[in-house]
């Protein structure tokens, strides 16, 4: 079973990236919300371990969960990443946050997919090898 909780730590370092980071204009210049969460469970997808991921709650949904994304950190997944690793790591799931709008200005929300601009930007930062722990 998967069961999430609210991450206040992981809000701070987000919120921190959002207001910093240039690449993620979009969601500072938003009213989008995100929700910062951590799940005990080891999640894996397709044969690889999963470290976090980013989710746009459908509208159907936030009766329940009041939020435009969630991003969810499988803390098994990540023991031993340090501070720096992990600020990375929400960096990645931020740039997943799409923002649109439509001609009216209404914004619209969906999922980046990766790509390669996203990887350049992590590999020219933090290098290739970012999320390895060392032992």
């Amino acid at each position: 079973m998967d069961s999430r909780t609210i991450n206040e730590h992981y809000a701070e370092i987000g919120a921190e990236l959002i207001k910093t980071e240039e690449a993620l204009e979009s969601i500072r210049n938003s009213t989008a919300t995100i929700v910062y969460l951590s799940s005990e469970h080891k999640k894996t997808g397709n044969g690889k371990v999963v470290k976090a991921q980013c989710e746009k709650i459908s509208d159907k949904y936030k009766w329940g969960i009041p939020c435009d994304f969630t991003i969810t950190v499988f803390e098994p997944n990540c023991e031993g990443m340090t501070e720096e690793q992990m600020k990375m790591l929400i960096f990645h799931e931020l740039l997943h946050v799409k923002i649109g709008y439509k001609d009216d200005g209404t914004e619209t929300y969906g999922i980046n997919p990766h790509d390669l601009e996203d990887f350049k930007l992590i590999i020219d930062r933090f290098g290739t090898e970012w999320a390895e722990v060392k032992e």
